[in-house]
């Protein structure tokens, strides 16, 4: 027979039987497995405020302040990352451990003129660290991978070599195993707005965008008027469907750095996603200026006047990529229908056949 009530009851002591163990594991000092269990009472039971906040109080002790803040807006769906920062300063139950960065002779391996410090004489962890570092900055990361594990072998679990691990990884496409060390790097009180900006980006490649956007949040009070950190947070925001937000995002992006091409084409994207279509044109229009080579802007701008009639001016767009790139199926797709929109339906059909790769 079937008994609704029973299950929930059921569910509902389930819920608070792994609540009781993660606060036991807390109490023990085992910080890991009381996540564990938080985290299986929290698919039971998502909008468990209580639930959320434990997790947020042992995400902070353990260092993964995004996965803390995450868990605290989950909590109070008011709470902002701000006020997340502000109640962060106020913890009073150990807390993040003491930020280390600044103890660390560490850069970032992609900028320009970088500087790597010598190693000591003998130590063999810094010099297969630096070596890392310069092959990273020179795009060999197969290379920089081994030799930052080959510091790790040698008992090189500094949170540096770590994170500089994850990014190696990263740079692979290997984000999985990159999102491990810099949680690891977290848990030993390595969390800053460079960790917790490549943290969101292979979150974003794991396609688990509210977590990344957690990350970019919370470093963006760090570093406010960081370009790639907002064009990142946009960039999830958009993902997520939360439109409205990644226009404000772009919108101060484009106003910062006005030449580049990308933040305009994509804030386009997004406001024609809200039926902004003339401001999404004007968008486009100065991505392809910027960029008059770029055929994904040239497509974009183009479809734009489509939908607004301005058909002279597709038919140039189109016989601009086709010039460059005779086989360029989307072009064709796009003839096709500028000649549908003319009521041409015979060359429509043949551009349809040759934008599906059937014909030319």
């Amino acid at each position: 027979m079937w008994r609704p009530k029973g299950l929930i009851f059921k569910a509902i002591n389930r819920v608070s039987f792994l609540q009781i163990m993660a606060c036991l594991f807390e109490a023990a000092g085992a910080g890991k497995p009381a996540l564990r269990s938080l985290e299986k009472a929290i698919e039971i039971d998502p909008d468990k405020a209580d639930l959320h906040l434990q997790a947020s109080r042992l995400y902070l002790k353990l260092g993964q302040i995004d996965q803390a803040a995450l868990h605290c807006k989950k909590a109070a769906s008011d709470l902002g990352p701000g006020s997340f920062l502000y109640w962060l300063e106020r913890a009073s139950n150990g807390g993040i451990k003491s930020n280390r960065w600044d103890d660390i002779e560490i850069f970032d391996p992609l900028l320009d003129n970088t500087y790597i410090p010598e190693a000591p004489a003998g130590d063999k962890i810094s010099e297969f660290n630096n070596s890392g570092l310069l092959l990273l900055e020179t795009g060999r990361y197969r290379e920089a991978l081994t030799c930052f594990e080959q510091a790790r072998i040698l008992g090189g679990n500094d949170p540096a070599v770590l994170f500089n691990t994850g990014l190696a990884l990263s740079k692979l496409d290997r984000h999985q195993e990159a999102l491990e060390l810099y949680t690891e790097a977290q848990s030993l009180g390595f969390s800053n707005a460079e960790l917790l900006n490549n943290k969101g980006y292979s979150l974003f490649h794991l396609e688990r965008y509210e977590e990344a956007l957690s990350c970019y949040e919370v470093a963006r009070q760090f570093l406010p008027n960081d370009l790639g950190l907002l064009s990142n947070m946009a960039s999830c925001y958009h993902v997520l469907g939360r439109v409205e937000e990644a226009v404000v995002c772009y919108r101060s992006a484009v106003k910062s750095c006005p030449e580049d091409a990308t933040l305009h084409n994509n804030l386009g994207i997004c406001l024609e996603n809200l039926d902004k279509i003339p401001e999404a044109l004007e968008c486009y229009r100065q991505a392809v200026h910027l960029s008059p080579k770029n055929n994904t802007f040239l497509l974009n701008y183009g479809h734009c006047l489509l939908s607004l009639g301005h058909l002279d001016e597709v038919y140039e767009v189109v016989e601009k990529i086709l010039v460059e790139e005779p086989h360029n199926h989307q072009a064709w797709g796009l003839r096709g229908e500028l000649m549908a929109e003319q009521g041409k339906m015979r060359e429509a059909a043949e551009c349809y056949g040759r934008a599906l790769g059937l014909a030319g």
